[in-house]
């Protein structure tokens, strides 16, 4: 990549905060952290190729010839609050364009296809909005498309599998975990519903993958994931072998039926040949850094 001036938004946000930190070690690059408290994460993450600006700064010369990811998404909010998170996003994608940005990265979800579906789902499997979130995920994508779309400015969109990692603990992973460990035991159901798992260093990896790449063969939309989907019952039996196995807690598991058929799995197989890219971490791996902050947390 011959620019390497990278502009993220989102930063205090789970993924964006990881890749701030993880690009703060990488000397080629000049990073611009918007967040809505950038004196905070200054002082969490430091780093001197960073420079921590608020998120309402929209400075022409920050965004010139610069690469943003865009993390940034009202994830959480009341509906005025979803309805000013979607305005910001616009703004930021205009200004970007208007300012002659190299490109935009935008982090999307695996949530814009059905979660009732039964495979994985390819780039071309038919969006199916099944929530407020996946609609607003793919309104951004949209939004994205006709800001960009015969202008200067290359964009791509990624459509990432649910990301788990110590921190993030809404993941039924971390829930999983955390429960083992109050309780010594976890019920969960034998059913056909798939989870297709992410773990946030994983994504890293990711975009900094296409960070490195020729902007010109981008193609829009890529979904990005890990290789496997699991059940919940793999799930519950991959937290019981952690905490038996690393840290010597005993866990009972007890499993009965249930009907669902909810899957988020994708087919990443597009992004992995076209970038060269291999996920590093199993639920294995995940599981063992999410039980290890638990417990430290508890110590």
């Amino acid at each position: 990549m011959n620019n390497k001036k990278i502009v993220i938004t989102g930063a205090s946000g789970f993924l964006g905060s990881h890749l701030v930190e993880r690009l703060k070690e990488a000397e080629p690059y000049k990073v611009y952290a918007l967040s809505s408290k950038p004196g905070q994460l200054k002082e969490r993450i430091g780093g001197e190729n960073i420079e921590y600006v608020h998120k309402d700064t929209m400075d022409a010369e920050m965004f010139k010839d610069s690469i943003i990811v865009n993390c940034a998404f009202p994830r959480n909010s009341t509906g005025t609050g979803t309805a000013d998170g979607l305005k910001y996003i616009q703004r930021v994608f205009e200004t970007a364009v208007e300012s002659e940005a190299f490109a935009i990265i935008n982090i999307s979800s695996q949530s814009v296809y059905s979660q009732q579906r039964t495979e994985a789902a390819t780039e071309e499997t038919p969006v199916c909005l099944e929530s407020p979130y996946a609609v607003g995920k793919y309104a951004v994508e949209l939004m994205l498309e006709s800001i960009c779309k015969g202008r200067g400015t290359a964009y791509t969109n990624l459509r990432l599998a649910s990301l788990i990692g110590p921190g993030f603990d809404q993941r039924i992973v971390n829930r999983f975990v955390k429960q083992a460990l109050e309780t010594g035991e976890l019920t969960v159901k034998r059913n056909r519903q798939r989870f297709g798992f992410f773990d946030v260093e994983d994504a890293i990896n990711g975009v900094i993958s296409i960070l490195g790449s020729d902007e010109k063969k981008w193609k829009s939309i890529y979904n990005l994931g890990g290789i496997n989907a699991y059940t919940l019952v793999e799930i519950a039996e991959t937290v019981r072998n952690v905490l038996s196995e690393t840290n010597g807690v005993q866990i009972s598991v007890e499993i009965v039926d249930g009907e669902e058929v909810l899957s988020s799995d994708l087919n990443c197989a597009l992004f992995y040949r076209e970038f060269d890219f291999t996920p590093q971490f199993s639920l294995l791996d995940s599981v063992n850094k999410i039980s290890n902050r638990l417990i430290h947390i508890r110590q």
